[in-house]
């Protein structure tokens, strides 16, 4: 068989990514189309069993299920580099995948397998097709999706152009899952493929069927199996197993061909409580306690992100009130009259580089002068700073003795200042800035930030009166 490459285009539209499965009538690759933007599945028949016509069986089966949901669709069916080609939507893994994942599969897993699998076989009976190859690896499950479906129909068959035979037929089907008709070499119907939906519950409760010790390179396998099959009898077959499975086996094992089964009765034993869980699968419980624990954690991180934010803007409007009431409090506080003493002041203006002179006439201006500078002083953190590195420039009177005093001053620390000029809190502001604290150490900084600020700030009223008492002495 000539095999295709990743990148290779079939039909001018789909292209090949890669190898998804093989068996003894072809390959499945994985597929993108082009035009559609979606992933697809490629079915390549082998050149060797061609003749068998199985795609071509595949292909018109399929055109008589079209309205069955949980069948294959066919986008497109012809041939390539002298190969038979079909190519169907992408459904997800086979169940096969899924058991070894996860090492066994749970009652109420299997449980929805046999519900839903009842339902599709129900309705391609309907239309008298029977699948005659029913096994895990034909039945695929997607994640995040509650449905399963049936695939690879190439040996099904059409109850409506059989042709009945007396004579003994070869086997059709897979050996550890076939009923036992196909073992006998009888005609199949529709309670073979139930009876071998029976035997793949089974194997997904046990994790083994009572004829899986027979090694596949025995040349009487399939008779050995169906010895073993013809001989157990269903209590024995379900030893040990819940009591639906053996009512199941016991039904389907009495049931005649020319009997329809009872189909909604089949479905009954298997109904549980979560059949209208959105994810009734194994497959799919890990993924949706990851998405719910994303989910909770996503909504945690939202609310504590609205509490932070809400505590933050609380704190930081409680911050920005203080310092308000403070800065008020600073500027409204009266000022002591100066004795008319002439004497040169120098401050830096942000415009110009005028000198301010303080006398008889322009008392009123100073007065003007020293309320800005206890606005500014509150703008920069309540501190002014005095180097002659700054000011040399704007003034020539650095060597003035009130300068020399500002500076001396500048340099004293705050401990040595009146603790009446500091701004206390009151014990229920002060209870508040501390459960701000606790709640995030961007708060903690903040608070301390702000606290450290209100310390050691210097008060330009407690510099006006050091002045005041300067200029009398």
């Amino acid at each position: 068989m000539q095999d295709f490459k990743p990148g290779d285009i079939i039909a001018e539209d789909y292209q090949i990514l890669s190898l998804l499965s093989q068996g003894s009538f072809g390959k499945v690759y994985l597929g993108r189309s082009q035009s559609m933007n979606l992933k697809v599945a490629i079915k390549v028949e082998k050149s060797e069993v061609s003749y068998f016509n199985s795609l071509n069986q595949e292909v018109e089966v399929l055109k008589l299920l079209l309205d069955v949901p949980q069948v294959p669709k066919i986008y497109w069916f012809g041939q390539e580099m002298n190969l038979k080609i079909m190519i169907q939507n992408l459904l997800g893994k086979d169940l096969t995948h899924y058991y070894k994942k996860l090492k066994k599969f749970s009652y109420e897993c299997v449980c929805n397998i046999a519900y839903q699998m009842i339902s599709i076989l129900e309705q391609i009976h309907a239309r008298n097709i029977i699948h005659r190859d029913l096994k895990p690896e034909n039945i695929l499950g997607a994640s995040l999706s509650d449905k399963i479906y049936l695939i690879d129909f190439g040996i099904a068959k059409n109850l409506q152009q059989n042709k009945k035979s007396k004579e003994k037929i070869s086997f059709i089907g897979t050996s550890r899952y076939a009923s036992l008709a196909a073992h006998l070499g009888k005609e199949q119907n529709r309670k073979d493929d139930l009876e071998s939906l029976g035997y793949i519950l089974i194997y997904f409760l046990n994790g083994q069927l009572p004829w899986m010790n027979i090694e596949k390179q025995d040349s009487e396998r399939i008779e050995k199996i169906g010895l073993l099959k013809q001989d157990i009898s269903p209590e024995e077959l379900c030893e040990n197993l819940p009591s639906q499975i053996l009512k199941y086996m016991k039904y389907v094992k009495g049931l005649s061909v020319k009997v329809k089964p009872n189909y909604i009765q089949l479905k009954d034993l298997f109904k549980v409580e979560s059949q209208n869980d959105a994810m009734p699968f194994d497959w799919n419980k890990k993924v949706r306690m990851s998405k719910r624990m994303q989910s909770n954690k996503s909504i945690k991180s939202s609310k504590s992100a609205k509490v932070f934010n809400k505590s933050k803007s609380q704190f930081h409007k409680t911050q920005n009130n203080i310092q308000q009431e403070s800065s008020q409090k600073l500027i409204n506080q009266p000022l002591t009259p100066i004795q008319k003493q002439h004497q040169t002041f120098v401050y830096p203006d942000q415009n110009d580089k005028t000198l301010y002179h303080s006398s008889d006439d322009n008392q009123q201006q100073n007065s003007i002068s020293d309320q800005n500078k206890e606005k500014e002083s509150i703008k920069v953190g309540y501190s002014i700073s005095y180097e002659p590195s700054k000011f040399s420039r704007y003034s020539i009177h650095n060597k003035s003795p009130i300068l020399q005093q500002q500076r001396e001053r500048a340099r004293v620390s705050t401990l040595d200042a009146n603790p009446q000029d500091y701004f206390i809190m009151n014990f229920q502001t002060e209870q508040q800035l501390q459960e701000f604290e606790n709640q995030d150490l961007g708060l903690k900084y903040d608070m301390l930030y702000y606290q450290s600020i209100l310390y050691n700030h210097k008060n330009p009223i407690l510099e006006f009166k050091v002045s005041k008492c300067h200029i009398f002495d």
